[in-house]
């Protein structure tokens, strides 16, 4: 993966875009970066195979991470 993916100063705005490219590889290793904004990092929450990788993002608040808890289960 390349530099943005990585790099810790890439821009909030990129990452975010990022997040968004066809390439499932690329959304996944944006996905995990510690500069996607909330939003974006909540929105991948639902949207399936992303959701595992978000979940597992650092930066995740904890609001989202409590409702993620209380839902387990009720998905299936």
């Amino acid at each position: 993966m390349g530099p943005a993916a990585r790099g810790p100063h890439t821009a909030s705005a990129a990452v975010a875009r990022l997040a968004r490219d066809p390439d499932p590889s690329v959304r996944a290793a944006l996905t995990r970066h510690p500069n996607l904004p909330q939003q974006r990092l909540a929105e991948l929450l639902d949207e399936g195979e992303p959701a595992r990788v978000a979940a597992a993002n650092p930066a995740l608040d904890p609001e989202p991470m409590h409702r993620l808890v209380t839902m387990r289960g009720q998905r299936e």
